[in-house]
């Protein structure tokens, strides 16, 4: 009962939080520059948001990030967490890619367009590929790219299948793709229901650059198939991780 009650206040604390972030940085971003919204200042957000919910990171690989040019970072996706947890840990600016019934919500679609996120259309798989695939612009500014190959949170935990929008993307843009496991994540909020659990441990693990720049149709399928098993081999020898 202690743990029930304890989950509710939490939740409500949380979401009260978020809203407030939320609204304080959408102020923000009509003065901020680029560079200092998708890097501090986004990070600093996420990093608050995972506080409030006492979640804890533990990273391996941080020197496998690329400090000095933009590259593809592809992670497995199992919670809304993902995105805060990456953000507050991967020491470059990034933006995303996100469905489309994100860019629906106020305030939200407002904060995701001024940082660049790009909208995918999951329904219509040529305009998700052309959509990520027509983003390599934003790479001259500098910014990385999350995507989350899956295109939807998985129910189970477990990987699903790849698009490859990422790989078409990195050999167009001539930039390199970097793995990454986050992991746990999906025990701070459980798909389809809004309880927030108070002090979750998640780790995050980022694999060596991976050089995508075929535009071969086998390479890149060849090349999706080795980024996930490099992700899969990355969850696997952790018990109950997801």
């Amino acid at each position: 009962m202690l743990e029930k009650l304890r989950t509710l206040i939490v939740t409500l604390l949380w979401w009260a939080v978020l809203l407030l972030d939320a609204f304080i940085f959408a102020l923000l971003l009509v003065f901020l520059p680029d560079r200092f919204r998708n890097g501090i200042a986004l990070r600093t957000s996420s990093v608050l948001l995972l506080k409030a919910a006492g979640v804890k990171v533990r990273v391996k690989g941080l020197d496998n990030v690329l400090k000095e040019k933009p590259q593809i970072f592809v992670a497995n996706h199992v919670s809304w967490f993902d995105s805060f947890v990456l953000c507050s840990v991967l020491p470059v600016a990034v933006t995303f890619a996100s469905k489309k019934e994100m860019f629906r919500v106020p305030v939200y679609n407002y904060i995701m367009r001024r940082l660049h996120f790009i909208c995918v259309d999951r329904e219509r798989v040529r305009d998700a590929v052309s959509s990520i695939e027509n983003a390599a612009g934003i790479f001259d500014s500098g910014l990385s790219l999350v995507v989350f190959p899956e295109g939807t949170t998985s129910k189970t935990g477990e990987l699903g299948s790849f698009k490859r929008g990422a790989v078409l993307l990195a050999a167009r843009a001539q930039v390199p793709i970097v793995p990454v496991a986050v992991i746990n994540t999906r025990k701070i909020k459980f798909r389809g229901s809004p309880l927030i659990h108070y002090g979750v441990q998640t780790e995050v693990r980022i694999s060596e650059p991976v050089e995508a720049y075929s535009m071969d149709r086998q390479n890149q399928q060849n090349t999706v198939k080795s980024i996930k098993a490099e992700m899969e081999m990355n969850l696997k020898d952790v018990p109950d991780a997801q």
